[in-house]
């Protein structure tokens, strides 16, 4: 299964183009409005979330796989909870766009709270822009640090497909998701995929700061990752 990650910067109508090139069999899009989705006509195979009028978060199924409501729901927003199956397989999905505006590390650990029985209960991928980084956690305390969502993300068996497969720590990154302001120089590495022991990642990249950045296309470039669901 190819899942892409992708904060498109919102006129998605003239960018999912450049998001099929990808050929995702699942993406988790943010900053997307229901409208841009019905001009992609993929409205009919996507979910979307957020306020009338306003930019939201969407997860989009391609070829045989289907999505269905999951039996579990979030009060933290931002964290969409669904289940992905293509008829022979089933995943849970939690989607993810952290609002940047408000602290982000104490509601992404509440939520983990409440999903908690959903990311154990079955093959699992916690994915999208978390807007967190331990690279910004100097000076803040305990339960305000990003290490301590990987701390709780830890105890779930979930890992980074990017560090797990690319053998890097979090913090010393290769390559940046985000660049800020579109500066090449203000660089953060902010949108991930956490899976869970039976989601194995084969191959895992980001998108160029060439084509995505310097192309103002997006000021995050996409993140995708090839899954093998394990026995």
């Amino acid at each position: 299964m190819r899942l892409v990650s992708w904060n498109c910067c919102d006129a998605f109508q003239r960018k999912f183009g450049h998001l099929e090139r990808l050929r995702p069999d699942i993406a988790v899009i943010q900053e997307v409005r229901p409208e841009c989705l019905q001009f992609a006509t993929v409205q009919d195979r996507s979910v979307w979330v957020g306020d009338p009028g306003q930019k939201g978060l969407a997860v989009i199924a391609y070829g045989d796989w289907k999505i269905g409501a999951a039996p579990v729901s979030v009060n933290e927003r931002w964290f969409l909870p669904l289940i992905l199956s293509n008829g022979v397989e089933t995943i849970h999905l939690v989607a993810v766009w952290v609002d940047s505006s408000k602290d982000c590390v104490v509601p992404t650990l509440r939520a983990l709270e409440q999903l908690n029985m959903f990311l154990t209960a079955a093959p699992s991928i916690m994915t999208g822009d978390f807007n967190q980084t331990v690279s910004l956690d100097k000076g803040r305390p305990a339960g305000s640090r990003f290490a301590d969502v990987l701390e709780g993300l830890a105890a779930l068996n979930m890992a980074s497909a990017w560090h797990s497969h690319r053998s890097e720590d979090h913090g010393a990154e290769t390559a940046a998701s985000l660049y800020w302001r579109w500066n090449e120089q203000a660089k953060y590495h902010i949108d991930f995929a956490f899976g869970s022991n039976r989601m194995r990642p084969d191959a895992v990249s980001l998108g160029t700061f060439e084509q995505y950045v310097r192309g103002e296309i997006s000021d995050h470039v996409p993140l995708i990752v090839d899954y093998t669901i394990t026995a």
